[in-house]
């Protein structure tokens, strides 16, 4: 039996404090760094700019996307993934420290852009235009959830022109990502080198956050599925087919990270070569993209092709641990070799104790709480996503 819309339900205990006091801590360590200032405090704080708003944005984006295709087997995964949305505001807030705190220690081309790109990373274009895709972004996430509550509110049966309305957002949430995170990514993650450019690394970007926040979906859904009521939305079925969806995208992922892979090794040229070079062959990072490689990739595709893993939601959470995991060391090895390219394995894990691990309390803390504050009050999968069945002739 699903919880009544106005029930206020108890989450795992401790869920709640455990967040609270996570942020707390957190923010004060993560503070605490930055005042030091340096690169490393900075470098890291992008890092998980980059990470947790993946998560975040990508879990509402797989909300449009099912609602999108007419998924009928995800209404309890589409009422999890639109709980992420709320997020996104202090993503936002976080971009504007990064900007207006310390830009001047992960922006090496602001007092003098390359030749030939002047006008975009021109700074005042290059402010707007991040603040800008962030604010669309964030609003089209949040007028999907309006949508839904929107139709919701009377109580009756969503009518044809509701579904139609709704899908016609969720679309343009989904279109809108593609295109946004695609410049998203060449401002945050290739302008850091200046000198590099790669056409496949916008597509790279955003899917790989559609196979990081499936993995999340997953980890959330074995959490909160039965204290919300949502266990008959949140089966074997449910896990089975979130599975295969992240091996799928794990492999488009995969794909993309060796066709650009293979583009810069056979064209060999050295405005390209530079990017590879420090991740593939200099050291302490060749021995991380070891670990990417098989945490990220390898690892997770042998996982998955067992059935029996997929179906079950106790063996898939280790699964999707594995690529939270992976994928929060590649997001460190997109930007960290361009930012510190000689730092030594020492000075690597004193960064990760003095930073990664109060900024992963504060974002991952912050995550929790804005998904158990959504998801308390509104526990119950929407009837427009268990209706779907019925309206698959709804015109878009």
């Amino acid at each position: 039996m699903q919880v009544e819309e106005d029930t206020v339900v108890k989450l795992p205990s401790g869920v709640i404090q455990g967040a609270v006091v996570a942020v707390v801590l957190g923010v004060v360590g993560t503070a605490a760094g930055l005042l030091r200032g340096g690169t490393d405090a900075w470098t890291m704080l992008l890092v998980h700019f980059l990470y947790w708003t993946g998560i975040a944005q990508g879990m509402v984006v797989w909300s449009a996307i099912l609602r999108a295709t007419q998924a009928t087997w995800a209404p309890g995964v589409s009422r999890l993934g639109r709980a992420a949305v709320w997020f996104l505001p202090w993503s936002v807030a976080v971009f504007l420290l990064l900007w207006f705190g310390g830009r001047e220690h992960w922006l090496p081309w602001l007092r003098e852009p390359p030749h030939g790109k002047e006008a975009w990373l021109n700074p005042t274009f290059f402010f707007w235009r991040e603040l800008g895709i962030l604010a669309v972004m964030a609003g089209l996430s949040a007028w999907l959830v309006h949508e839904y509550r929107r139709a919701e509110g009377d109580g009756l049966p969503a009518t044809e022109a509701a579904h139609a309305r709704l899908n016609r957002t969720a679309i343009a949430l989904v279109i809108a990502y593609a295109f946004l995170y695609t410049v998203l990514a060449f401002d945050l993650v290739m302008s850091l080198d200046p000198h590099w450019f790669s056409s496949l690394l916008g597509a790279y970007f955003f899917v790989g956050n559609l196979y990081l926040s499936m993995g999340a979906l997953i980890i959330a859904g074995a959490l909160f599925g039965v204290p919300l009521g949502l266990a008959d939305l949140l089966g074997p079925r449910q896990f089975r087919d979130m599975g295969n969806l992240m091996l799928g995208f794990g492999l488009l992922t995969t794909g993309f990270f060796f066709a650009q892979y293979l583009t810069i090794w056979y064209g060999n040229l050295p405005e390209e070569t530079s990017f590879l070079i420090r991740r593939a062959y200099a050291q302490p990072w060749a021995n991380v993209g070891y670990v990417v490689l098989f945490a990220a990739y390898l690892g997770p595709f042998l996982l998955l092709c067992f059935p029996q893993i997929k179906a079950s939601a106790r063996r898939l959470v280790p699964v999707a641990a594995l690529v939270c995991f992976g994928m929060a060391v590649e997001r460190w090895m997109l930007v960290a070799p361009t930012l510190a390219p000689n730092q030594n394995i020492n000075i690597l894990f004193d960064n990760i104790l003095k930073h990664v691990t109060f900024q992963a309390l504060a974002f991952g803390g912050l995550l929790v709480l804005v998904m158990t504050r959504s998801l308390q009050r509104r526990p119950k999968a929407s009837p427009l996503d268990t209706s779907l069945e019925l309206s698959e002739g709804v015109a878009l």
